[in-house]
Order: C-alpha cells, then structure tokens, then sequence
C-alpha cells in the first residue's frame, strides 16, 4: 500500500489537494485528481515530484509520486 498527496504551495504553506491510495484508488477518482493536476498546469503552475526527496521537475501527473504544484513567481 502506498499513499500519495498532491499538494499545491500557498501563502499558508503546502495544502493538500488530493491523497489516494495507489492499491485501491478508482479510475473515476485518479481521471478527477489528474484533471485538477491538468488545470493547474494550464494555469502556469510548475510541478514536482517530491517523493522519498526526488525533487524534479515534471510535466505530467503520475498516480505513484508524491507531486507538489508550484505556482508561478509574479512580479509587480
């Protein structure tokens, strides 16, 4: 059994989008939680995969990392 967390930095700090596990996670649920992945890269966000302390940067969502989303840096 692996747990996964997608997580999106914030002015609070990492929240928490979505948490499955691997094992018995349904297709509905994994298509619902890649597609908010999917948003927030349309958006500009920048993604990470941070399990076991990777840290690298990827473009698509994988249901077996641990992911943070990163929003993008504006100036102003």
């Amino acid at each position: 059994m692996a747990i996964r967390k997608l997580r999106v930095l914030s002015p609070r700090g990492d929240e928490k989008l979505a948490e499955w596990d691997t094992q018995t996670i349904t297709p509905e649920q994994l298509h619902q939680i890649e597609s908010e992945f999917d948003a927030k890269m349309r958006q500009g966000f920048f993604a990470a995969d941070v399990t076991d302390g990777r840290n690298l940067l990827i473009k698509k969502f994988d249901r077996n990392a641990d992911m943070l989303l990163i929003p993008r840096v504006q100036g102003g």
